[in-house]
């Protein structure tokens, strides 16, 4: 028997084997009955960034004051969200007509996270509620949380030598936990 032979037939046994073995069925969802959840219409976003004001308000990250946030050249560049930064807003053109659109990025908070599944240390977990929340005490330091997740939200504090963590968005998970709303 040639090789190209074989390995047709080794194909066609594998494929044969695979189709039998799937689970034609969806997967049921079970989603908590209180689930949070963030909904944001780019049509009405005016670039205004309190968003971004308010998170980093909350966060003490670093608190700084509203008139900051008021500086429209940062629209220039596409920006991520970084160690200090949980929530941005960038400026894309239209391609039809090149009015702006503004669209915030923050985590999204994934019904199956990526950097939850990558870390090996468990020190991301998933509430109830549906946030995605870290715990410093337990991460090693190896970032591969960055790495998969494919919204580029996981942030290292690389200024911070002695002490470093992986910083992203709580999805207010202290307000929501306390107050019972955001």
């Amino acid at each position: 028997m040639h090789r190209r032979e074989f390995l047709k037939r080794a194909a066609c046994i594998s494929g044969t084997a695979l189709i039998g073995r799937g689970d034609v069925s969806a997967e049921e969802a079970h989603i908590h009955a209180d689930r949070y959840g963030v909904l944001v219409d780019t049509t009405f976003c005016i670039g205004c960034r309190r968003c971004e004001w308010g998170c980093n308000e909350w966060n003490k990250n670093p608190n700084q004051p509203i008139k900051n946030f008021e500086d429209k050249t940062v629209f220039q560049t596409v920006r991520r969200t970084h160690a200090a930064t949980f929530t941005v807003v960038n400026r894309f053109k239209k391609p039809d007509d090149g009015t702006p659109v503004y669209v915030k990025k923050q985590c999204m908070h994934c019904e199956n996270p990526g950097c939850l599944s990558a870390c090996f240390v468990d020190a991301f977990r998933k509430t109830e509620k549906g946030a995605v929340i870290y715990n410093p005490d337990v991460c090693v330091g190896c970032r591969y949380c960055m790495v998969a997740c494919p919204f580029d939200i996981p942030a290292y504090e690389y200024d911070k030598p002695i002490t470093p963590r992986v910083t992203k968005c709580t999805f207010c998970f202290d307000r929501i936990s306390t107050e019972g709303k955001v």
